[in-house]
This record gives C-alpha cells, sequence and structure tokens, in this order.
C-alpha cells in the first residue's frame, strides 16, 4: 500500500496532529516531507494521497517560491487525476490555486475562534457533513481563500475568507486547524515568539487567547477527529 504525503512548512515543527493519528490507525503509512529538510521530492505516483498543511509564507507567493511552485503544480496534477487531496490552511490556499481560486492577503493576520455555518449541501459532504454547526474553530491565517465556485463552499465563518470547500470528489481545502492538538498549539506555536506576534498583530492577547483555547480544543478535537478518519478511510478503500 501506497503511503499519505504528507507535506509541512514549519521550520522547527512537523507534527500532523490528529490526521497522522487516524491515518496510521487505519494502517496507512506517511511520508513526511517538509519545505525544510526534504531529500527528494515524490512523484505523485509514489503516494496514494496528499495532504498539506499550514506555514508561515504565504501562498500568494508560490509562483515565486521553488517549493510551493511545485506543491501547486503537485496538487494541479492530483486534481486532475482524482488523487484524494486534504489541505489545512496553507495547504488549502494552495489547493484553491491549483483549482483556479484566488488567495487575498489580509491587512493584517486573523487569529481566533470563529463559529462555523455549514451550507445546506454540507450534510451530503462525506467528510465534513459531521461537523457541528456553531462549533469554534481555530483560524490561524492571513491569507483569505476565495473558491473558483461559490458552489464549492462547504462551510463559512464571519471572519475573511472561505472556511471549507470541495473540489470535485476527492479534494477538500480547510482553512480551520482542525489537525490541532494541545502539544501542537500549547507547546509549540505558543511558544514561538514570531507566532506570538502573529497573534498580538491580530489584535489577540496571548493570556486571552490561551485561556480560551483551553476552553475550545477538546470540542474541535472532538469534532474533528471524524474528518481524518473519513479521509484515511477514503484513501484506504482506494488502496485495496
Amino acid at each position: 500500500m501506497r503511503p499519505v504525503l504528507a507535506i509541512t512548512h514549519l521550520a522547527r515543527y512537523t507534527k500532523i496532529g490528529l490526521a497522522e493519528t487516524e491515518l496510521r490507525g487505519r494502517g496507512l503509512d506517511v511520508l513526511a516531507l517538509d519545505l525544510f529538510h526534504h531529500e527528494r521530492l515524490p512523484e505523485l505516483g509514489e503516494v496514494a494521497a496528499v495532504m498539506s498543511f499550514g506555514g508561515q509564507m504565504s501562498a500568494t507567493g508560490a509562483d515565486s517560491d521553488p517549493f510551493l511552485r511545485w506543491e501547486l503544480e503537485l496538487l494541479e496534477r492530483a486534481l486532475s487525476e482524482n488523487v484524494p487531496v486534504l489541505g489545512m490552511c496553507l495547504g488549502a490556499q494552495l489547493l484553491a490555486r491549483a483549482a483556479g481560486g484566488t488567495v487575498v492577503t489580509m491587512a493584517r493576520p486573523y487569529v481566533g475562534w470563529p463559529e462555523l455555518r455549514l451550507r445546506p449541501a454540507a450534510g451530503a459532504d462525506p467528510l465534513f457533513g459531521s461537523l457541528p454547526g456553531g462549533l469554534a474553530v481555530l483560524k490561524w491565517h492571513q491569507d483569505a481563500i476565495v473558491p473558483p465556485r461559490s458552489e464549492w463552499v462547504v462551510a463559512e465563518t464571519a471572519t475573511p475568507g472561505c472556511a471549507v470547500f470541495r473540489v470535485g470528489e476527492l479534494a477538500w481545502g480547510s482553512q480551520m486547524h482542525l489537525e490541532t492538538t494541545p502539544d501542537i498549539l500549547f507547546d509549540e506555536w505558543l511558544a514561538d515568539p514570531l507566532e506570538i506576534t502573529a497573534l498580538r498583530c491580530s489584535g489577540g492577547e496571548p493570556e486571552a487567547f490561551h485561556a480560551e483555547a483551553h476552553e475550545r480544543l477538546p470540542r474541535q478535537i472532538e469534532a474533528s477527529r471524524p474528518v481524518f478518519a473519513r479521509f484515511a478511510q477514503l484513501v484506504a478503500e482506494r488502496e485495496d
């Protein structure tokens, strides 16, 4: 069985949280590839699916950054060859571009827990249909997603940009960080001076955000686990 390619973009942090737990729990191997330490770039045919996660760079710079340009081209091929894709934050922004959408840089970062609003079509979505409306979700980004078609939007929040969109039958993008676990959020992001700067630039205060995250993250984890479980199941069934 071919592995799932998991692409990360942070120099110090390469964990993919709930995604890895659910993939390995269904017998799938993970081929980890990060922007800073990759030894070689795999061919699309070597992997069963592509998952792409967040980073501090901008998807608007994909044309001038060699790694992001390769990743954008890989996602374009995945869409054309019906390879399953799941993108989180930067990964979702790159997927939107690969599908013909746009990414717009906002005046300042957004970091917070807005409530999720599901579109009527979300109920039939095999991945995100189980998410409850009104769920407080973690968004931490400065680029906003505009999918090429409004009917591709699965869910949104009151904050800028699309929250969840779907491309065809096998590709999804989430601006929310649904993969996040306590060690990722509290031990890594909230211990990183660059991320704290982004948090402050968004208008937030670390102590208040930390307290809110302790309250809201467990509920997000409970609601998000089935998203990754269903993606893993979809991939495993295609590889059988």
